[in-house]
């Protein structure tokens, strides 16, 4: 029985950095987007970096659509406040929408 739950639990696992790895392919993929939309004070490093962080800090955002945390992300971007950091601009945000984990941008 435990080596069946441990199959079990290895492959829920291995599911969950699927997502991980996806979004954050996407956001890497993102960058010369993000480029574009931020202002010239912030480097485009940098705010993959702090949008990077918010996955691992809050790891619900890794069960989000890609599409809304892809959203969210160029909103912080084109207004060019930093996510999810102890300056408090901005948060990109998990909610359970009927069902579907998606993401929210909210000004802070």
């Amino acid at each position: 029985m435990n080596a069946i739950q441990n199959k079990a639990n290895e492959k829920a696992v291995a599911a969950e950095e699927k997502k991980s790895m996806t979004i954050r392919s996407y956001v890497k993929s993102m960058e010369g987007e993000i480029a574009r939309a931020l202002p010239s004070v912030m480097t485009p490093e940098r705010f993959t970096r702090m949008v990077l962080s918010a996955i691992s800090v809050t790891p619900k955002l890794a069960e989000c659509t890609p599409q809304s945390f892809l959203g969210a992300m160029m909103s912080a971007a084109q207004l060019g406040v930093e996510p999810n950091t102890a300056l408090g601009q901005a948060y990109i945000l998990p909610y359970n929408n009927h069902g579907r984990m998606e993401a929210q941008f909210q000004l802070g």
